[in-house]
């Protein structure tokens, strides 16, 4: 479904306008440095944050669980659904202060309940579906999943 949803035929790619980063940015602190985990294809992340005044590096050709990385305070990115799971894992792993941009029925899952249970989540919950292609909204809703980001456990917004 995903797939189909996406930018990216061959993958489930869903490049993030700057609606749906923009009631983050509240959040987040202009002195730190934020890493964007996967914009090696699409930096629009990287760009909307940049206009807005924030320190951000981009991934280019590093792979986020494998490579070695830059300095960074905060992981910020939309990663690819499909191992959504290896992106949580090892921001916790990390144990720095994270946001990812997820569906919102990624707060479900055995392995998941499991690592927000023993770590701790935050909530970012955008009301309003994100058109992430330009065809309409998708058939799902997001959220920012995030940890040592928000003063509260769940945030509703009106994107």
């Amino acid at each position: 479904m995903l797939k189909m949803t996406g930018n990216n035929e061959a993958s489930d790619e869903c490049y993030t306008p700057s609606s749906a980063v923009s009631p983050l940015l509240e959040h987040l602190d202009k002195d730190l440095v934020y890493y964007e985990a996967t914009s090696g294809i699409s930096s629009s992340i990287v760009s909307f944050m940049r206009s807005q005044g924030f320190n951000v590096v981009s991934s280019e050709d590093r792979d986020f669980l494998n490579d070695e990385l830059p300095y960074f305070d905060v992981v910020l990115t939309n990663p690819p659904y499909s191992i959504k799971d290896k992106f949580i894992e090892k921001c916790y792993s990390l144990n720095k202060p994270f946001a990812l941009l997820l569906p919102v029925s990624s707060v479900q899952g055995k392995k998941r309940g499991s690592m927000f249970s023993k770590n701790g989540l935050e909530l970012l919950v955008l009301n309003n579906r994100v058109d992430f292609t330009g065809k309409g909204s998708p058939h799902f809703g997001v959220a920012w999943f995030c940890s040592g980001i928000l003063n509260e456990k769940i945030i509703f917004t009106n994107n």
